[in-house]
């Protein structure tokens, strides 16, 4: 009605682009419900999702998730439940043979996986990237050092531009092959940014030390560090 009164000479036009009370009424009723519809289910896939990660942990590691989250007393949502996985599993160790239901062909898949996404620093995949000191120098054309800072520091002395060009090189990574990847795992390789030979490695560590782990395809007992460096450089 506003909009006729204010535009009395298209009042007609304006009238028919409009729809009446009822009808809107009834579409603001249904886009409530599909978005509560759509909430809940959100909250069911949550659950589903974490329950299916929560299965896919060996029984010893299992045991004292489940009998913290019988004690919890906080909100009792999937989100905590996934904060009890991740922090008591982070303190266990578990091989392979405790995982009989999941295949090695299912394991080298999911090995695989998550090392793609840490090559494309996806959150996903708990990895820590470290670059070595010839990285942070190429990285630092113009860096001079000094007796206060003698080696160049990331955000502060790093090339951003370089920076996005070594990162969309690890990301863009395809050239996987028994020479450059023996494991078949996505694990290692090398490349070339005007004419400077880079290399980069991913290692398996237990999530708060760095001893080896040695069941990659769960990043609840396993975090991934991907280290970059030049090619003549020895990993740490």
């Amino acid at each position: 009605m506003a909009q006729r009164a204010a535009l009395p000479l298209f009042a007609e036009a304006t009238a028919a682009t409009q729809i009446g009370a009822d009808e809107e009424m009834q579409r603001r009723i249904a886009n409530t419900e599909r978005h509560r519809q759509d909430r809940r289910n959100q909250i069911a896939k949550g659950w589903r999702d974490v329950r299916a990660r929560f299965y896919a942990l060996p029984a010893h590691v299992r045991a004292p998730i489940a009998a913290k989250w019988a004690r919890w007393t906080g909100p009792a949502n999937s989100s905590m439940l996934l904060y009890i996985i991740q922090t008591i599993a982070a303190d266990l160790t578990a091989e392979p043979g405790d995982f009989p239901q999941i295949s090695a062909e299912q394991r080298h898949a999911e090995t695989k996986r998550l090392n793609d996404l840490a090559l494309l620093a996806n959150p996903w995949a708990r990895c820590d990237r470290v670059l070595s000191p010839g990285v942070m120098l190429w990285l630092s054309p113009f860096f001079e050092p000094t007796e206060d800072v003698p080696a160049p520091r990331m955000y502060l002395d790093t090339n951003l531009g370089l920076h996005g060009r070594l990162h969309d090189a690890v990301a863009q990574y395809a050239d996987f092959g028994h020479n450059t990847d023996p494991t078949g795992e996505h694990r290692t390789g090398s490349f070339q940014i005007d004419a400077t030979a880079f290399r980069f490695a991913i290692s398996y560590q237990r999530p708060k030390t760095a001893e080896p782990s040695r069941v990659p395809w769960s990043t609840d007992l396993t975090r991934r560090v991907l280290w970059i460096g030049l090619a003549d450089e020895q990993e740490l």
